[in-house]
């Protein structure tokens, strides 16, 4: 199959282009990008549909599509899941090993940002997503910011920081560092 796009080859039932991240028309199953998303015209189109296949690469356990993404020699990433540390070369590994427990996967993205530039991005999101890793369910909300550089006509994730937004407190009888109470 040929991208409208960009004009490149890519295997027949992509959901994206794996150069320039256009979701390829005729794909009924993403149910997170619009329904009838149009073919990118900017260049923060571009990025964002980068960030969306990243995504998706973890929705549909797909180790390889993210891996095309990144800029492999520079990548690193801060994960909003242990190991909470910077990774650099290992976070590729440490995904794909956590996509293989993955199950039941859906996300929703909003208040996207994206500056260009020249040849290099800045994007940021908000993510609420959900799933089941071995049986355990959860539901985050968490902030995403990449960055990306331009390689020839393909951006490319060279790091991204997902944070988790804070979870409710529980009231625990402490209130500013003194405890309530007859004590």
């Amino acid at each position: 199959m040929i991208c409208p796009t960009c004009g490149k080859e890519v295997p027949e039932g992509s959901n994206f282009c794996a150069y320039c991240g256009n979701r390829l028309v005729g794909t009924d199953t993403i149910s997170s990008a619009p329904a009838a998303a149009p073919a990118p015209t900017s260049p923060e189109d571009f990025v964002k549909n980068v960030l969306i296949r990243r995504v998706e690469g973890i929705k549909n356990h797909d180790a390889k599509t993210i891996e095309e993404i990144v800029y492999k020699e520079k990548y690193s990433k801060f994960d909003d899941w242990p190991p909470f540390d910077l990774q650099g070369s290992d976070a590729l590994k440490n995904e794909a090993d956590a996509l293989k427990m993955l199950k039941e996967y859906n996300y929703e993205t909003r208040a996207w940002k994206i500056e260009i530039f020249g040849d290099s991005a800045i994007a940021a999101f908000v993510i609420n997503y959900q799933g089941k890793i071995k049986d355990l369910s959860f539901s985050i909300r968490s902030r995403i910011t990449a960055y990306l550089v331009k390689q020839g006509e393909e951006w490319k994730l060279v790091h991204e920081h997902w944070s988790r937004f804070p979870q409710p407190q529980i009231d625990n009888g402490f209130h500013r560092g003194r405890r309530r109470g007859p004590f």
